[in-house]
């Protein structure tokens, strides 16, 4: 039986193939026996998967070695398919001679050309300081590798291979737009915090096991990770303009916009604001095409979408998106940007190592 890949399930299908367990729990039934909930995952999608009868040993094997080779049926729970697993023998990625890239969802746009999009839009800050600090920044040892796989989120947007790089460099493209717009705003200064916000996921989330937190992650966090780098780095540049430091630091502390979505800190500058607002922006009409391509209703089918977390409600799937992909062509980042106000754990693969890279700047 050939490997099925998980978004092509339906009920009453038999299944076999190794996949990944992206996460799993021991849980005792009334009779006294364990049993397994657990999520399978592959590149196409995850699905729920459930271990009936399980042991003590057989949980805390498959936490050791999360690729299972399983053979089981799937059935329907709550509207959406679910493995029963009949069988299953734990692997490493060494024992399955496999990559997790393999299994994990990745961005349909070209990563080397993202890269080289950001190289070129970071070789264009006219404020020496603010370029100086990225730079410096993006120097770190290994972030280069990590960002080049690094989703931009566990599950909420853009969660998948390249989903960072990808998120930056849309947002590159809104604060461009916005500082058009709004000639006052200084545009070094934003740019600078649309590259650096979220950086630190590269050391937030991990890919081993599919998409999860780090310890520093989960302790931490990417705000207070990336705080502390920009510390750093103006510790080791000692020349930089406290202003400009200070103004970055501050775009990236308060770029959730509230303190309950995880911000020490509220927007208190201009430039602040426009990074918040076009950051949720793009997180949640994203997010928004991404619910809508895991929906995939037809013409005949209900237009909303299960209540979502990310919108806060339940999307409605207009019938003008039905066909479209929800991925865009990234536009090429000018060489010059003209206008503006005044300026002030990922683990890669070999072959994704050695893509084709421009080596313009030293990050």
């Amino acid at each position: 039986m050939s490997q099925r890949t998980l978004d092509s399930l339906n009920r009453g299908d038999r299944i076999e193939g190794v996949y990944l367990v992206e996460d799993a729990s021991l849980k005792t039934a009334r009779n006294g026996k364990f049993f397994i909930p657990m999520t399978l995952r592959d590149r196409t999608a995850t699905v729920k998967a459930m271990r009936w009868e399980s042991s003590q040993d057989e949980f805390r094997d498959i936490q050791r070695r999360p690729f299972i080779r399983i053979q089981g049926r799937v059935e329907e729970y709550q509207g959406a398919p679910q493995v029963i697993i009949d069988g299953l023998d734990p692997l490493s990625a060494e024992e399955a001679g496999l990559e997790t890239t393999e299994f994990l969802p990745r961005t349909k746009h070209d990563i080397p050309e993202l890269e080289r999009e950001l190289e070129e839009r970071v070789a264009s800050l006219k404020n020496d300081d603010v370029r100086q600090l990225v730079v410096t920044i993006l120097a770190r040892p290994g972030l280069r590798d990590r960002l080049r796989l690094s989703p931009a989120g566990k599950a909420m947007h853009h969660a998948y291979i390249g989903g960072l790089l990808e998120h930056v460099m849309s947002l590159v493209q809104l604060a461009d737009k916005v500082c058009d717009h709004y000639p006052w705003l200084d545009r070094d200064i934003l740019i600078a915090g649309v590259l650096l916000h979220d950086i630190a996921k590269t050391d937030e989330l991990t890919i081993e096991n599919g998409f999860s937190y780090t310890d520093e992650g989960q302790l931490l966090g990417h705000i207070v990770l990336c705080c502390n780098w920009i510390h750093e780095a103006a510790k080791e540049n000692e020349n930089l303009d406290p202003e400009v430091v200070l103004q970055v630091q501050h775009l990236v502390a308060s770029h959730h916009g509230k303190l309950e979505f995880g911000s020490p800190k509220k927007p208190s500058t201009p430039e602040a604001l426009a990074m918040h607002f076009i950051d949720n922006l793009d997180a949640k009409l994203t997010g928004f095409l991404e619910l809508f391509s895991k929906a995939s209703p037809g013409p005949g089918d209900p237009r909303f979408g299960d209540h979502s977390m990310l919108l806060e409600t339940r999307p409605y799937f207009a019938h003008r998106l039905d066909g479209h992909t929800g991925i865009a062509a990234t536009e090429k980042v000018r060489d010059a940007v003209g206008g503006g106000g005044s300026s002030a754990s990922a683990k890669p693969t070999q072959a994704d190592k050695d893509e084709d890279r421009t080596g313009d700047l030293p990050f």
